[in-house]
């Protein structure tokens, strides 16, 4: 008896070892228990829209927005109806997202991928990384790019297609809010 008494006394002392060790435990100077905050979780906006552009047998559409911290992310579609091999080199900055306020954001690329081909009759669906927050200020933006293909005549020739989606309303935070 006197053996599993003293196994809980010992136990118990574990235990407030334990408490009077873990910092998260520990009180300020006046017995005010410490408090630890959480990690500020970044706002993240995402909006649906349906838009679409059409020019020279391409066409573009728009069917999402996301605003986060540091960068904008638009989910595209770009299909092919012609017969060439439609290209954009991201290195020229042919994708470009802009605001109303002048801004521009540059597409986030990865090194091993400065060319983007569509083949003809194929959709190319993506997520399209832009750097950089968008400015709080902006009520609009559009997207625009700018794509190239070769003939392929008598002598080679490039003839670039631009799709350009314009004025396209920002989400912002209680803009979609329900209203009594």
């Amino acid at each position: 008896m006197n053996l599993r008494l003293f196994a809980a006394i010992a136990f118990l002392s574990l235990v407030c070892v334990g408490c009077d060790s873990n910092p998260l435990a520990q009180k300020l100077p006046g017995g005010a228990p410490a408090t630890t905050q959480s990690p500020r979780r970044p706002r993240i906006l995402t909006e649906s829209y349906d838009l679409q552009v059409n020019a020279s047998e391409l066409v573009m559409r728009l069917t999402e927005i996301t605003l986060a911290e540091d960068s904008t992310i638009a989910t595209v579609s770009i299909t092919n109806g012609r017969r060439e091999v439609i290209n954009i080199n991201t290195k020229k900055e042919n994708i470009i997202l802009y605001d109303d306020e002048g801004n521009t954001y540059r597409l986030a690329i990865p090194p091993d991928n400065p060319l983007i081909q569509i083949q003809p009759g194929t959709t190319l669906n993506g997520k399209f990384v832009f750097i950089g927050r968008l400015s709080p200020e902006a009520a609009y933006i559009g997207l625009k790019t700018v794509t190239y293909y070769e003939t392929q005549t008598s002598y080679a020739r490039t003839r670039l297609i631009t799709l350009e989606i314009k004025n396209v309303r920002v989400p912002r935070e209680g803009q979609n809010a329900p209203r009594n």
